[in-house]
């Protein structure tokens, strides 16, 4: 096997949304398309900041667009998560010529389009309370249970919390940034609140199978405005920019 060439990266997972309802087209998608094979580069920290983080210099992105229905993102987010292991390992007719690449953490950020006005980083998810329906005109048989039910999903609790710490991050994007950015606790209770959910379970059950440490990866729910309410298209791509630089340089 290659050598090993690590912890100078970190892998960064970025989706956005397909339009549905009065959306003809998905900022969300939009605003994160434009990104997929690229690489930011990262402010180094300062000593004090250093303790328990990485040290990575570089972010790949990565970007895939997601269905607006309930009984598919079941499944892609979770693959999401298995196709995107710490080593990325080559193909074995390249091996040799260069190194394999071990990502410093993996991220897993999530974009949809909110309400107007604002940008908005989103702190939680539901397991339940899904009723509205979905591109296909599938909805939910009752909020009371999961959308899509599985029997080794039992256990996800109700509710789960991101490890970034997003009023920091809101108040950074808004102060330092000059974005009109908020903290929510409300991420609307449709297909973009199911699908942070559902990454946010997948990372708890990778950590309680011992496939990965807690640091090893962290998910977040981004919610943009529509384009014009108030920012362009372009504004949109450079906050999705200023945000995912602050995230996998802090968190």
């Amino acid at each position: 096997m290659a050598p090993i060439h690590k912890h100078s990266k970190v892998k960064v997972i970025l989706t956005g949304f397909e339009p549905f309802g009065r959306h003809e087209t998905n900022p969300s998608w939009l605003s994160v398309q434009p990104l997929h094979n690229t690489t930011l580069d990262l402010t180094p920290l300062s000593s004090s900041e250093k303790k328990n983080h990485h040290q990575a210099t570089q972010a790949v992105l990565i970007c895939q667009e997601l269905p607006v229905e309930y009984r598919k993102v079941p499944d892609l987010v979770p693959a999401l998560h298995a196709a995107h292991s710490k080593i990325e390992l080559l193909p074995q007719g390249e091996q040799g010529e260069k190194d394999n690449e071990e990502y410093a953490k993996t991220y897993y950020i999530h974009v949809g389009v909110g309400r107007d006005g604002h940008t908005a980083i989103e702190t939680l998810a539901h397991r339940t309370g899904y009723g509205a329906p979905d591109n296909a005109q599938w909805q939910p048989e009752s909020k009371e249970d999961a959308p899509i039910k599985k029997a080794d999903w039992i256990a996800d609790p109700d509710v789960l919390n991101t490890t970034v710490d997003t009023a920091a991050l809101a108040e950074y994007l808004s102060k330092e940034k000059g974005w009109i950015c908020q903290q929510s606790l409300d991420a609307g209770h449709y297909l973009c609140e199911y699908t942070f959910y559902l990454s946010m379970a997948e990372r708890q059950r990778r950590i309680a199978k011992g496939l990965e440490n807690e640091d090893d990866r962290a998910c977040l729910f981004v919610h943009l405005p529509s384009v014009g309410n108030p920012y362009s298209l372009e504004e949109l791509q450079r906050f999705v920019k200023d945000m995912i630089v602050r995230v996998v340089t802090i968190y």
